[in-house]
């Protein structure tokens, strides 16, 4: 059986930076193709903004793999960039994997920020698993703590023992960023993470990825989700709700973003926007 590509392009891109009234907007996204020595992976950034970014770097993370990419140097406003990788000996079983990249950029004052990037390959299969994970995002004041709480749900007619790994920018960090979690068979079970600000900045909205993945019947099985922490001087606003929704025979994301005006769009690419 050939292997069905889905996430294909999943770009989100969660960070802007503003200095002296110049913004870098970072998106970033990947693809999986099959060529004749196999699979290769191509990650691609693009700045939208009108400000350079400098030191641009990818991490890549999939199955038990990580990938640091050579530093790409400076991308000027509206350049892009991208880089590939043979995918040889990564995925050992078949299922689906989630592949997770930061995309690593300066701004001209030198502070380091991260846009995140999300998405899931099938390798060999098209199953799907039986494992769920919803979450809701949060925000959090620039000089404090916030709480990340997600939901697995397992529709399944077996336990699971689920490996779970939250993804954080370097702006945000928590002590127990992998954990092992058992979910019984058509139950849900809640997990909470303490966040705290590094060094995320004012009105800066920041992605955050829990995946959890686990082997069953010969096969591997990854689910990710999606949600934003928005840095604040304030109280705890109202929250800002991203859909991520990987679905279909055909290769794409769509991506549904619903802010505090309930304003949606729905694309294969799809970014936060600086305020």
């Amino acid at each position: 059986m050939r292997s069905l590509v889905y996430g294909l392009a999943a770009v989100i891109m969660l960070h802007c930076t503003n200095v002296l009234g110049a913004y870098i907007t970072m998106a970033s996204g990947f693809s999986v193709t099959r060529k004749p020595g196999g699979l290769t992976l191509q990650v691609t950034a693009e700045n939208r903004g009108d400000e350079p970014a400098y030191g641009v770097q990818f991490e890549i993370v999939m199955a038990d793999t990580t990938l640091i990419s050579p530093a790409i140097g400076t991308l000027a406003a509206n350049q892009k960039t991208s880089v590939e990788y043979s995918l040889a000996d990564v995925f050992k079983l078949p299922g689906r994997y989630t592949i997770v990249i930061r995309t690593y950029y300066k701004g001209a004052h030198g502070n380091r920020y991260t846009a995140l990037t999300t998405g899931y390959y099938d390798y060999n299969s098209s199953a799907k698993p039986a494992i769920s994970i919803t979450g809701q995002a949060t925000e959090m004041p620039v000089d404090g703590k916030g709480r990340l709480e997600f939901m697995l749900r397992n529709d399944g007619n077996k336990a699971q023992q689920i490996a779970l790994a939250l993804f954080l920018p370097n702006e945000l960090s928590t002590s127990n960023e992998k954990s092992v979690l058992t979910v019984g068979p058509q139950q849900s079970e809640t997990v909470v993470y303490d966040v705290e600000n590094f060094s995320a900045t004012e009105s800066s909205r920041y992605a955050v990825s829990l995946v959890g993945q686990y082997e069953d019947a010969g096969s591997h099985f990854g689910s990710t989700v999606v949600r934003v922490v928005g840095a604040n001087t304030g109280s705890v606003q109202r929250p800002i709700w991203i859909w991520v929704v990987l679905s279909g025979l055909l290769p794409g994301v769509i991506v549904l973003l619903a802010l505090q005006k309930k304003k949606t769009r729905s694309a294969t690419k799809a970014e936060l926007k600086c305020r």
